[in-house]
């Protein structure tokens, strides 16, 4: 058997799941050179290439392939056995991430149920419109909006997203509307920043046929909760986000202004790694979200 240090192995494992050098290196705490260092040391000793290099990234060559399957095995298996034994003494807590709309609108109100249910799992829940590294931020459980592909991870459809405008019943009465051309002269509530995907109400206008300049909002926030407060104090026209606030319509804080809705072309995701296997805790919360939204798909 040929002696290998473990400190090369770590290297060639990063820097195959990121395909690159230096996000590896920034994993790891060190410098891209020393990564590269590593991997060289580790290609003369195997006598075998393990990276096709390219200027901007890099890829497993099938020597490479057939390594990261047994190194990446192996330090799942070890990551695994250290959990175990630390979840002797010290249960872990079930580590769940997902954007600062849902966590705040939709998946707050839900949670004291799956807590009632399940008194003995203690979780900790990440809010963020980043997305986290599920190695790095430990991560067991994510609930994230997009196409549902990921690289390395496993996703499962959890709820579209039907969009429709809405204001508070105050704001409408004193802004009567009712078409969707009214709402070109409307104070519309804009969201900017990493949380949108996209100019919101312009997409909307135009997947309505409805021909709008550049819009030039007088309201606009970094986040949607923020959208939605403002809404609700009758400052503005809200997008509504269908299955995300619809108990806020369905108690009469906020009003349908048109009929109809229309559908995004993504949706929320839960979400897990394949580099580990799911633990007990996590597969129970995604078994209770994918039954508590069975109605909604």
């Amino acid at each position: 058997m040929l002696p290998v240090q473990l400190n090369a192995l770590a290297c060639f494992e990063a820097a195959g799941r990121h395909a690159n050098f230096t996000h590896a290196a920034r994993e790891l705490g060190i410098t891209q050179a020393a990564v590269s260092k590593q991997i060289k040391a580790l290609e003369s000793r195997l006598n075998a290439r393990l990276f096709d290099r390219g200027n901007r990234a890099v890829a497993l060559t099938e020597a490479g392939k057939k390594l990261y399957d047994g190194v990446s095995a192996g330090m799942r298996t070890i990551g695994e056995t250290l959990e175990a034994i630390c979840s002797i003494r010290h249960p872990p807590e079930l580590v769940v991430t997902t954007t600062v709309a849902m966590a705040s609108l939709w998946l707050m109100p839900r949670i004291a149920s799956f807590r009632a249910q399940h008194p003995s799992i203690a979780i900790r829940l990440i809010a963020t419109d980043t997305l986290l590294d599920f190695a790095e931020d430990r991560v067991d459980v994510a609930i994230r909006y997009g196409n549902g592909d990921w690289p390395h991870l496993n996703s499962k459809f959890l709820l579209g997203v039907r969009f429709f405008p809405c204001c508070s019943p105050d704001y409408l009465a004193r802004h009567p509307m009712r078409t969707a051309e009214d709402l070109r002269h409307a104070r519309l509530l804009n969201l900017e920043g990493p949380a949108a995907r996209y100019s919101e109400w312009e997409w909307w206008f135009a997947s309505n046929g409805i021909a709008v300049s550049k819009l030039d909002p007088e309201l606009s926030f970094n986040n949607y909760p923020l959208l939605v407060q403002a809404a609700l104090s009758g400052q503005g026209v809200l997008l509504a986000w269908g299955n995300v606030i619809d108990n806020l319509i369905d108690d009469g804080s906020l009003v349908r202004i048109i009929d109809g809705e229309t559908p995004a072309n993504q949706s929320y995701y839960v979400v897990t790694t394949q580099r580990r296997t799911l633990r007990e805790e996590a597969r129970t919360f995604c078994e209770w979200l994918l039954a508590d939204t069975r109605q909604l798909r």
